[in-house]
C-alpha cells in the first residue's frame, strides 16, 4: 500500500497495485475498493510494471542484490557508537545502489525535482553494462547512515520519503539520507533540521573518491534528530488541518471559526478513537468530520 499526500487535496489518497490481495484493501479501506479505484490500481505511477519494463527492475534487481549483499551487512548488526565515519572500497556498488534511489524516486514522486539533465546522466549510469568509477564519482553524493540497533522490528520498520528545505531535496531511505548534487558547483549544505553538520558536510560529499565515505549518526543522536523532525511535521500537520477548517468555515459563515470548534476538529482527525491508521487521513473521514463541525 502507498499513501500520498498532498497540499492541493483535504487528506491523504491511499492507493493499493493490482498485485495488492483484497483483504489487504479492505482491511485498509474499510470498505470494497471503488471501479475508479481498481482503474486507477492499473496505472498508478508507482507501480512497476507502469513505468519501468521488465528488463529495467531485472537491473534495478541486480544492483540492489550487490549492495545488499556486499555492503549491507556491513553495516546492519553493529553499533557504531563513537564510530563517526565508515569507508568501503565498494564505492561502485555503494554509488549504483544509492544514485538508482535519486533516479527511480525523480521518476516515481513528482515531488522530488532534478534537472531534465541530471536525471538523464543517472539514466546512462544506472544502465551501463560497464559501470565505470570515474564517471560515477563525478557526481557528488553524500549518504548519511543512521545507525539503528535493537531487534528485528527495529530493521523492518519502511522510513521512505522525501524532503525538501530551502530549495534542496533529499530522500529518506530507512537507515540511510541521500543527498546528490548535479555537479560540485551545485552542492549545498542544508541544516535539515540538525541531521546535516555545517562543519563535515563538504567532507562527506564524495566526489571522486577511491572510497565511499559514509557519516554515521549513532542510535541515541538519531532518536532524538527525528524527534525533532516528528515534532516538525506535527506542527506543519496542524497548521494544515486549521486552514482547511478555516477555509471551510469561512465559505460557509463568512467569518473566522471559534477557536475550541476549530482545535476540536484538528483533535478529532489526529487523535479520534475506533479508526486504523491507514484510514486516519483519508479524504472521506476528513471531509466527514468536517461537515460534522461545520455543523456543531
Amino acid at each position: 500500500m502507498m499513501f500520498d499526500i498532498s497540499n492541493n487535496r483535504n487528506g491523504i489518497q491511499a492507493k493499493f497495485q493490482r498485485s495488492t490481495s483484497a483483504a489487504v484493501v479492505e482491511g485498509t479501506f474499510g470498505r470494497a475498493p471503488t471501479e475508479e479505484e481498481i482503474k486507477q490500481a492499473k496505472v498508478i505511477p508507482y507501480s512497476v510494471d507502469y513505468v519501468f519494463c521488465t528488463g529495467c527492475e531485472d537491473i534495478f534487481t541486480a544492483i540492489e542484490q550487490d549492495f545488499l549483499k556486499q555492503v549491507l551487512p556491513k553495516l546492519r548488526g553493529h553499533d557504531f557508537l563513537g564510530t563517526p565515519e565508515l569507508n568501503f572500497d565498494e564505492s561502485i556498488i555503494i554509488r549504483r545502489f544509492f544514485l538508482l534511489q535519486v533516479y527511480r524516486t525523480s521518476i516515481c514522486d513528482p515531488g522530488f525535482k532534478i534537472s531534465n539533465d541530471f536525471q538523464e546522466k543517472l539514466r546512462k549510469l544506472i544502465y551501463s553494462t560497464k559501470p565505470d568509477l570515474d564517471q560515477l564519482a563525478s557526481i557528488p553524493l553524500n549518504v548519511i547512515y543512521l545507525n539503528t540497533v535493537g531487534d528485528d522490528f527495529e530493521y523492518t520498520r519502511n522510513t521512505v520519503g522525501i524532503a525538501s528545505w530551502d530549495d534542496n531535496s533529499l530522500i529518506i531511505f530507512n537507515d540511510f539520507i541521500i543527498q546528490a548534487f548535479d555537479s560540485i558547483e551545485k552542492v549545498k549544505y542544508v541544516d535539515f533540521l540538525g541531521f546535516n553538520d555545517p562543519k563535515t558536510f563538504a567532507y562527506f560529499t564524495n566526489y571522486q573518491e577511491k572510497q565511499f565515505k559514509f557519516r554515521v549518526i549513532d542510535h541515541e543522536t538519531k532518536v532524538k534528530l527525528w524527534k525533532a523532525y516528528s515534532d516538525k511535521k506535527a506542527e506543519q500537520e496542524r497548521a494544515f488541518y486549521r486552514r482547511i477548517f478555516i477555509n471551510a468555515y469561512m465559505d460557509r459563515y463568512n467569518k473566522f471559526p471559534p477557536v475550541a470548534l476549530l482545535e476540536a476538529f484538528v483533535n478529532e482527525i489526529i487523535f479520534g478513537e475506533s479508526v486504523s491508521d491507514e484510514s486516519r487521513y483519508s479524504i472521506e473521514r476528513i471531509n466527514k468530520i468536517k461537515e460534522m463541525m461545520l455543523n456543531a
